[in-house]
């Protein structure tokens, strides 16, 4: 389908998607502003296409759908939103997380425009691109701290008993692995949050290409932290045997970007192979065999 022709179908099934996805793009557009002021463009350049995709694939469930008006369930519904989209907003704003009541209401006053004009079929589709673009993307740094920690204590465990089952003698204490004559902390850098935000776009595109239903796409998807603690713990204890092996030239920066790309490869590998298996218990044609 080409893009004249998307514009056409939904403009005549469904004239207010387009407003949908213009007041989306403008709110995310509006959160990428601070990340470009703060030199982190390659963040809000994924989170940019990452939001074009979102508010594409929304369109196109609009695009196949013809409009319908609102019942009056739906439209009470819609008002109750409304009100608790205020009561969230009147709430005392501070710091991160408190201030995401107003993410949030911003993320229902959206949801219940969409539902009370157009039905709870598109209001439902407008859920993941609003929380992305009104919770998401004002508060990417914050998000990225909160996740660090637990990424880089998983790092910090998992890597250890990868070492340990390969020989190695090795403790862990907290974010520190300690080895003989060696100490190595597992910094935010190291934790893989750097990468998080394309290979949520890389593993969002490759759910939408491998599976059709969504309850495979949600599963699939769900195992993308696995994926990065897992690739993150065989390159850190790539990174120890190495450097038992070449001593530490391993940890100058050249080796150290190195290994991180590897650590997405890993992880990339480690996510489409779970999808594999998804898509292999999901095939018709092996279920018609038995």
């Amino acid at each position: 389908m080409n893009i004249q022709l998307f514009h056409s179908r939904i403009l005549k099934k469904h004239p207010l998607g387009a407003l949908y996805g213009v007041l989306l793009g403008l709110v995310a557009f509006s959160a990428a502003v601070p990340l470009f002021r703060s030199g982190m463009w390659d963040a809000a350049l994924v989170d940019l296409v990452m939001t074009g995709i979102l508010v594409c694939l929304m369109l196109k469930n609009f695009a196949s759908t013809f409009r319908r008006q609102s019942t009056l369930p739906e439209k009470g519904a819609a008002w109750m939103m409304l009100v608790l989209a205020n009561i969230l907003a009147l709430l005392p704003s501070h710091d991160f997380p408190g201030s995401l009541s107003t993410a949030f209401a911003f993320t229902l006053l959206i949801c219940a425009f969409v539902l009370y004009f157009s039905g709870r079929v598109m209001a439902v589709s407008s859920i993941i691109p609003a929380l992305w673009c009104c919770v998401f993307m004002p508060y990417h740094g914050e998000w990225m701290l909160l996740l660090s920690f637990p990424l880089r204590l998983s790092a910090t465990v998992l890597s250890a008993g990868v070492l340990k089952l390969g020989g190695v003698d090795v403790v862990f204490s907290g974010t520190t692995l300690g080895l003989p004559g060696l100490n190595i902390a597992i910094t935010d850098a190291c934790s893989g949050i750097n990468q998080l935000d394309a290979f949520v776009l890389i593993a969002f595109i490759a759910v939408e290409m491998l599976h059709k239903k969504r309850l495979w796409k949600m599963l699939h998807f769900a195992f993308i932290i696995p994926a990065i603690m897992a690739g993150n713990a065989l390159r850190i204890a790539l990174t120890v045997l190495l450097y038992r092996r070449f001593g530490e030239v391993i940890l100058q920066n050249t080796w150290h970007v190195a290994l991180g790309y590897v650590q997405i490869v890993l992880a990339l590998l480690i996510f489409l192979a779970v999808g594999k298996i998804f898509v292999f218990s999901n095939d018709p044609a092996k279920e018609e065999k038995r």
